[in-house]
């Protein structure tokens, strides 16, 4: 280039035209070089998969770059608000957040006319702004860069053609915002549609709907609570126990009638309600505002299938934090329709809870009142009834005592009389054993179960070995009753249906359990045919009544096991 110009002075003033054409097309090509090297860059900021506000901060000093402007920025906007904004370089003192919804300045008319304006800028110099417009022609966003001097036309439509790539690196930056919020939100369905399947109380679920929401939309802070009957007929209050913030509940008791605050718009108009400006909302509760510095509210019902008002959660959002929109409202709307089937089915639960345990309550007062009943009768038989038969017994005696002795035959009579009063004596003495063995309460569990299988085994000829622990302590009564049935009844099986060659009955302490066995050898049987019997019913609501576990294996040719499984916690109360 120096030979060339060193020439140039040499040659004839047409050639001297030439040359210096040439050098300025030469000048102007490394211009255009540098241009289209800087506008690749910029092309290549959209192959990162930046988000929005990174990408602002590349596309503001790319911009800069590209026009030599002194300074530079950006404005992302959404439905005419700002969401990200950038500056370039970053500690420009005249970076501004100008109000682009004006036509006096160059952002504004750019934004109004969505064209490219040039305008004298306020403290010297002069702003170039160039709207960023998406395919559809809504505006995505202003670049705006500012020089000494005035920016020329060339430097104008780099500009718009930088802009293009711009919108499209804004437009892709979103798409994959988007999706990853779409998998965010489907992330979070799953783990809340776990949540739901939890079984948990309906107080709890919505706490937990808090909590995942809040993380979702980034919310400080949230509450919830559920409509609860108040004291008018028909009418109903919001009852919320807590307030959620920063990732820890805090004790804060709240009452809402119809109308009052947010909760209570609620009750009244069922509709969903934001307050992006909680602080000047009528219905904004004053003590949050204070306490935790509340700027933005979203609040939904929370409704079932028939639509009926179950209760209501609210996302409350700090300074600096965006806006609530109605998009976020529809997605709660979602959460708050799948929470509440959730609802629904947990307070069927809990009213089918509480029905089992009355029946279950009402099951062991009827077994208590059939035991104490048992005892009477078996009291009555032995002390009434085996006192009359004694009674007779010694009168028959008497009788036979005073006849003449040449009436043999009368004598027999009397004889045989006598030796059937004995027999229904025994017989009487045995229904009383049965219905309620007095050596149960007098000597306990141990010896009893003892005493029934020498009965066993001397009415069916099957031996039954007994393994039974020699306890401490005597257990509850409740407890050696309910053991001691259940065996009765799985002996009784036995001798009916089992075919049996021997039995094993055990008793016996393992660490905080205590185990009760009862094993025979026998046909065994298939549940899924046989069904559960009314004395296999029997046997498991027994158990049922002492917290215990009750387990059957039985298998065709494999004999029967019965066991339970008793914690030893509820052995250790009152004894017999």
């Amino acid at each position: 280039m120096d030979r060339l110009a060193s020439s140039v002075s040499d040659a004839p003033s047409s050639e001297l035209d030439v040359y210096a054409e040439l050098l300025q097309l030469r000048a102007e090509n490394r211009r255009l070089c540098l241009e289209t090297e800087r506008l690749r860059e910029a092309s290549l900021l959209v192959l990162d998969e930046p988000d929005t506000g990174r990408l602002a901060k590349s596309l503001a000093r790319q911009f800069g770059v590209l026009l030599g402007a002194e300074s530079s920025w950006i404005l992302v906007l959404q439905d005419s608000e700002t969401i990200a904004h950038a500056s370039w370089p970053q500690e420009s003192a005249r970076f501004e957040l100008p109000d682009f919804r004006s036509g006096n300045f160059a952002a504004g008319r750019a934004a109004q006319h969505l064209q490219t304006s040039m305008f004298p800028g306020a403290d010297g110099g002069y702003d170039l702004a160039v709207p960023i417009v998406d395919h559809q022609h809504r505006l995505l966003g202003l670049l705006q860069a500012w020089n000494e001097f005035p920016f020329n036309s060339d430097q104008s439509r780099v500009a718009q053609t930088f802009a293009v790539q711009a919108a499209l690196g804004l437009e892709r930056a979103r798409l994959f915002e988007r999706m990853r919020d779409w998998t965010r939100s489907l992330e979070m369905l799953l783990s809340f549609n776990a949540i739901i399947h939890q079984h948990i109380e309906p107080a709890q679920l919505v706490r937990r709907l808090v909590e995942n929401a809040a993380r979702f939309l980034e919310a400080d802070g949230g509450r919830t609570g559920l409509a609860v009957p108040a004291a008018v007929a028909g009418a109903k209050v919001m009852v919320s126990d807590a307030y959620w913030f920063r990732g820890h509940w805090h004790e804060r008791p709240g009452r809402w009638e119809s109308g009052q605050g947010i909760p209570g718009f609620l009750l009244e108009s069922e509709f969903s309600y934001i307050a992006n400006e909680y602080c000047d909302d009528r219905l904004g509760d004053s003590s949050i505002i204070e306490d935790y510095e509340v700027r933005r509210a979203l609040c939904v019902p929370i409704k079932n299938m028939d639509e009926t008002l179950l209760g209501f959660f609210e996302l409350l959002r700090g300074p600096g934090k965006p806006a609530f929109t109605w998009q976020d409202a529809a997605f709660l709307e979602s959460l708050g329709n799948t929470t509440a089937v959730a609802i629904h089915n947990a307070q069927l639960l809990k009213s089918l809870e509480i029905k089992n345990q009355q029946i279950q309550a009402l099951s062991a007062n009827h077994v208590k009142r059939l035991e104490a009943e048992r005892t009477h009768i078996a009291r009555e038989l032995h002390d009434e009834a085996g006192q009359v038969l004694i009674g007779i017994k010694l009168n028959l005696q008497v009788l036979a005592r005073t006849l003449p002795p040449d009436q043999p035959q009368v004598r027999e009579e009397l004889d045989r009389l006598r030796e059937l009063v004995n027999k229904s004596t025994l017989q009487i003495k045995d229904l009383a054993r049965r219905l309620r063995p007095p050596i149960l309460d007098q000597l306990g569990l141990n010896v009893a179960l003892k005493q029934m299988a020498a009965d066993f085994t001397q009415r069916t000829s099957v031996p039954v070995t007994c393994n039974l622990e020699e306890l401490v302590e005597r257990l509850p009564a409740d407890t050696e009753t309910a053991l001691y049935r259940i065996s009765q009844e799985a002996l009784t099986n036995v001798a009916r249906y089992a075919n049996a060659l021997c039995v094993e009955l055990s008793l016996q302490r393992s660490g905080d359990q205590l185990q009760f066995c009862l094993h025979d050898d026998g046909v065994g049987f298939d549940q899924a045919a046989v069904g559960a019997g009314l004395g296999l019913l029997g046997m498991r609501e027994r158990a049922a009544m002492l917290g215990a576990q009750f387990s059957l294996y039985a298998e065709a040719g494999e004999g029967t096991r019965i066991t339970v499984t008793i914690p030893y916690d509820n052995c250790t109360g009152d004894p017999c």
